[in-house]
């Protein structure tokens, strides 16, 4: 899972690595103890992305998502698992998937260690419609993702996740 993890993280980093530094090359994460340090910092870039609109020239947005997802894949503390789920609902889509990303480390920090693998995922995707369906974050909603956000404006994303995992 690890691995699968760490492979996202360089697709989707890769732009973001090879361009100047960002502020958040100065935080360093190579223990257990500098990851927990660095979670004040993952709320505030989760919470920029979360805020800010898709735009592919903003670097600051791209290190903040590269940044969260390379303390996603080395905390220790927390446990953020990758489930065909978000492949299918993503369809290749980078934007959807680092949003997604972005909302699993926004819920967890914000509920706390412990919080149930289910709930997080399911808080995750909700997030993730919210953000989607908002027209002020310049993402147009197709395809899957349209089906989430119809899904959850019925009340029906339980059944939606459901039905993308026994596919």
């Amino acid at each position: 899972m690890k691995a699968l993890f760490s492979i996202l993280l360089s697709c989707l980093a890769f732009s973001v690595f090879s361009q100047n530094t960002s502020q958040y090359d100065n935080i360093p994460l190579t223990s257990a103890a500098n990851y927990r340090k660095a979670e004040p910092q993952v709320i505030l870039a989760s919470d920029y992305v979360y805020s800010s609109p898709v735009d592919k020239e903003n670097m600051n947005r791209k290190n903040a998502i590269a940044f969260i997802m390379k303390w996603m894949g080395g905390t220790s503390d927390y446990s953020f698992g990758m489930d065909e789920t978000i492949s299918k609902i993503a369809g290749g889509d980078n934007d959807v998937l680092g949003m997604y990303f972005v909302c699993l480390a926004k819920y967890a920090l914000d509920k706390g260690k412990g919080v149930d693998r289910e709930e997080l995922k399911y808080n995750a995707y909700l997030l993730l419609a919210k953000y989607c369906e908002n027209p002020g974050n310049n993402f147009k909603p197709k395809g899957e993702v349209k089906k989430l956000i119809d899904a959850k404006n019925q009340d029906k994303l339980k059944e939606f996740l459901d039905s993308k995992q026994k596919k």
